[in-house]
This record gives structure tokens, sequence and C-alpha cells, in this order.
């Protein structure tokens, strides 16, 4: 008896698999990530250029400067910033169907600028809204610029004297 000829190589078994004549320590060529999917090549590519792109914008916002929500160029100062923001409430009440003015009083030294409305609509109860103290309900006509200011004013407690009040 020949010990080359007695020498029998077992086949290599892979993990999992019956015991076949195949060898999984040979890599298989065709298939060059085995048990993936053939488009993952393209899928990594894809994920490394959304990356890329993310990572560009968002070092893009942060180099910016944040914009002021209000620009003093728009408004003025804060002691002026009550008519555009009347202004402004007027138009985004009156885009949800509520009835809606801009009233501007003004005193001795001052003046003051209110967004007016009705709501719920079609029921007439007013409101009276600014900045400082919101919105409040106020009792007068709707019709009346000098009696509904002087309403707000009872209202908020405040007791300056109104020389002029008109709607704008």
């Amino acid at each position: 008896m020949n010990n080359a000829s007695s020498l029998r190589v077992m086949p290599a078994v892979c993990p999992g698999s019956p015991l076949s004549d195949a060898s999984c320590a040979t890599p298989d060529k065709t298939r060059p990530h085995r048990g993936a999917p053939a488009h993952c090549a393209t899928c990594l590519v894809l994920a490394k250029c959304l990356l890329a792109l993310s990572l560009l914008a968002l070092t893009g916002c942060a180099t910016n400067p944040p914009a002021p929500v209000a620009a003093d160029e728009v408004i003025g100062d804060y002691d002026n910033a009550c008519l555009p923001e009347a202004a402004i409430m007027a138009q985004a009440l009156r885009r949800n169907g509520i009835k809606a003015r801009v009233l501007i009083m003004s005193g001795d030294g001052w003046s003051h600028a209110v967004t007016a409305y009705q709501y719920p609509p079609g029921e007439g109860r007013i409101w009276c809204w600014d900045s400082d103290e919101q919105s409040v309900p106020v009792s007068a006509r709707w019709t009346s610029s000098e009696i509904l200011a002087r309403a707000w004013m009872r209202a908020c407690q405040r007791q300056q004297r109104i020389v002029r009040a008109r709607f704008e």
C-alpha cells in the first residue's frame, strides 16, 4: 500500500452547510461580497454623496450669522415696533377669515398701535392685541376708534390720556 494513495483529503465544510465537494476556502470570484446584494456598491456611493452634501449644507448654515426675526431697517427700534407688529398681526388674522384692523392711538408725547379683531368670527366679540399685553377682550363698538382705544386702555389698566385715535 502506497502512502501517497492512502492519504485522503477531506473536503472543507462551510459552517451551517451540508457536507459537499465544494471548498469554502477558495474564494468565489463571481461575487466579490458573498451574500451581499449586487447593488451594494451603488448604495454605498449614494450614501457617501448624501453624507457629504448634508455636511456641506450644515457647515454653510453654521458659518452664516443668524438673521433677526424682524430687521431694524424694517420695524425700527423697539419703541416704534408696535405699528409693523400690529399690521402683520392684522394681515395674518384677515388671511384666516377674522375681521381685523390696526388701531393707532396717541396722547401727549406718546403713540401706540394695536390690532383690534373680532373673534370668534360672526359673534362680534372684540379683542385687542399688542406684543406687551397680548390679547385682551374689550367692550366697545367696532366702528369707533376713540371708544375702542379707551376700552383697550381701561382693559390694560393704563392711565395715559388719549388725544387721538384712528383706524389704519
